[in-house]
């Protein structure tokens, strides 16, 4: 279970840093849409990965009297949700 949720987290994490350094590179080349596509394909890319490892927490969450190290890494993965919308909202915005 300890993998599943070290794991669970470094998908999280490294999805959130990709997000962000296609997002900073976008707003940087702000006249160019050649990162448009990588972004859209990161996006589909990240959401099934993160969605299998969100799965995955919540199984365990039913079979596993650790909840509190499970319900930290089910919020970290949710945390990147909103902070997607917030960064399509401000691409959309500056286009």
């Amino acid at each position: 279970m300890k993998n599943l949720i070290t794991t669970s987290k470094t998908i999280a994490v490294l999805s959130f840093a990709i997000g962000t350094i296609l997002f900073a590179l976008q707003l940087y080349f702000s006249n160019s849409y050649k990162l448009i596509y990588p972004g859209i394909i990161f996006i589909f890319v990240a959401v099934i990965i993160n969605t299998i490892a969100l799965l995955g927490l919540l199984f365990g969450l039913i079979e596993n009297k650790n909840r509190s190290a499970l319900l930290q890494a089910i919020g970290l993965v949710l945390t990147n949700i909103p902070i997607a919308f917030l960064y399509f909202y401000i691409l959309i915005e500056t286009l």
